[in-house]
């Protein structure tokens, strides 16, 4: 199976104006890149952060018009920028469960990918960009849901793909991940065969195994952050890389890579 991840895509609200980075011309540099080098992907999964401002309908309106140039199949789920009931307005229940969360399952050639909305319910406080409170949340709702999903795998690997990290990163955003992660992370282990769970929403590229599960965070589309790791100082934003995740899974192993799609880095041979 090959699965291609992208989160952070951070679609601009069109009345705000031209930004740099331009995060539309860097989605649409992503789908050219995929349709080239990742058409035989089963699967390309949007890890939530679609667009900047999700209260309003027109960022998600370039966003479908952008998606419409990609050749294969997609998944999308949100993250604390979007607003669930502005994106269902625009792409409709397509992408979500029957409880009206934007996640959904994956069965491909004996492995399971999971797509959870970490989307909070609590909405983002007044003058903040995003729709909703900017750490993560996965309700009993959506976990029941995940419990349903995990016992359909039949111990079949899984992999779990989320906006928000479950995990303290030991970076600027721990105080802004996934909250009361445990119950997850429970849920998960004892499934037994979970090989991977990959977030964005940190905006830097990370890796850590914890309680006999691999965890993943990808740079994603937009600005990435960049400080001292361990001392939290000297934080910063720079242009890039934008960057996907590209997962092999099969029987026996899941790898994880790393495509900068947009990279300041020339090429020094072929």
């Amino acid at each position: 199976m090959k699965l291609v991840v992208l989160s952070d895509i951070h679609i601009d609200y069109p009345a705000d104006g031209q930004k740099y980075p331009d995060n539309l011309a860097r989605l649409e540099t992503a789908i050219d890149r995929i349709n080239t080098a990742y058409s035989d992907a089963d699967l390309v999964v949007f890890a939530g952060d679609l667009v900047d401002r999700g209260r309003f309908t027109e960022p998600y309106d370039v966003l479908k018009d952008a998606l419409a140039g990609l050749s294969l199949r997609y998944a999308l789920t949100l993250g604390n920028h979007d607003d669930r009931e502005t994106f269902c307005r625009v792409f409709g229940k397509a992408h979500c469960d029957e409880d009206g969360y934007v996640q959904s399952a994956h069965s491909i050639d004996g492995t399971h990918v999971i797509v959870l909305d970490s989307a909070a319910d609590a909405p983002a406080p007044e003058g903040y960009r995003g729709a909703r409170a900017a750490w993560g949340q996965i309700c009993t709702q959506r976990l029941e849901r995940l419990k349903q999903w995990l016992q359909a795998t039949n111990g079949e690997p899984v992999i779990v793909i989320l906006h928000h990290p479950p995990r303290e990163l030991g970076i600027w955003g721990d105080e802004l991940l996934l909250r009361e992660a445990d119950t997850l992370i429970d849920m998960l282990v004892e499934h037994g065969n979970v090989r991977q769970v990959i977030s964005g929403h940190v905006h830097s590229t990370t890796t850590a195994f914890h309680r006999g599960i691999s965890f993943t965070t990808l740079a994603g589309g937009c600005t990435t952050v960049v400080e001292d790791v361990g001392r939290r100082e000297n934080r910063h934003r720079r242009a890039g890389p934008a960057q996907m995740a590209i997962v092999l899974s099969d029987a026996q192993q899941t790898t994880v890579h790393f495509d900068n799609y947009v990279d300041a880095n020339q090429q020094v041979r072929k």
